[in-house]
């Protein structure tokens, strides 16, 4: 861990459920700090609403009380919370974004492609991949952004074990080398392996905070 500054605060947050007051809140009262260069996990039951805690923090979702702080100059990017149809609309093939991007963004975005094992597909239509392979590029594309806090949801969810542990050990490398924030819902043991800490929700609260070994 380092001793800068948080790069992402989440200061006594709450929303109100889609029904509306009378149906009560989603989350409530759910506090936590990421410093840069760590790696903050999500865990919790089904229910525990780890998606909504990472759209209030996204900005996709609404904050009804408390506060979202992103660090000053800081740039945020998320995966997997939109759908990848959505999230990769603006991409026609790697190949493509590749060409556009600046020399230090396009290295990025090599190595990745290698490492997910997608090099070969660079070619090939985007949206024509496999489920497991749109996520990977999701996931490699948003590297490439080499933003400053990467939330990220259901990252390794239903994926052959080879794609979910690339697509890990990448993002703990970018925290480790490039001091990248992640936050991230974990639903297995290898999510929670890569973690410094873990913030466990249960019903839209933040239940308990944990470092890791």
């Amino acid at each position: 861990m380092t001793d800068q500054r948080p790069a992402l605060q989440l200061c006594h947050v709450g929303t109100i459920g889609a029904g509306g007051i009378e149906s009560g809140c989603e989350i409530e009262d759910v506090t936590f700090a990421c410093e840069a260069g760590t790696w903050t996990a999500l865990a919790g039951p089904t229910a525990a609403e780890k998606t909504s805690v990472l759209r209030c923090a996204a900005g996709l979702d609404p904050v009804t009380e408390g506060e979202v702080r992103l660090a000053e100059g800081f740039r945020l990017a998320h995966v997997g919370l939109r759908s990848l149809t959505e999230q990769l609309a603006t991409t026609d093939t790697l190949a493509s974004v590749l060409a556009r991007l600046p020399a230090r963004a396009a290295e990025l975005l090599h190595e990745a492609l290698h490492r997910l094992d997608l090099w070969e597909e660079r070619n090939s239509p985007v949206l024509a991949l496999t489920e497991s392979r749109q996520r990977a590029a999701a996931v490699a594309i948003a590297v490439a952004d080499a933003p400053d806090v990467l939330l990220a949801d259901g990252l390794t969810s239903g994926l052959p074990p080879a794609t979910a542990a690339a697509i890990l050990d990448l993002l703990r490398d970018q925290v480790d080398q490039r001091g990248l924030c992640v936050v991230a819902s974990a639903a297995d043991l290898a999510s929670l392996e890569r973690a410094d800490v873990v913030v466990l929700l249960a019903e839209g609260r933040v239940v308990e905070t944990r470092l890791m070994p």
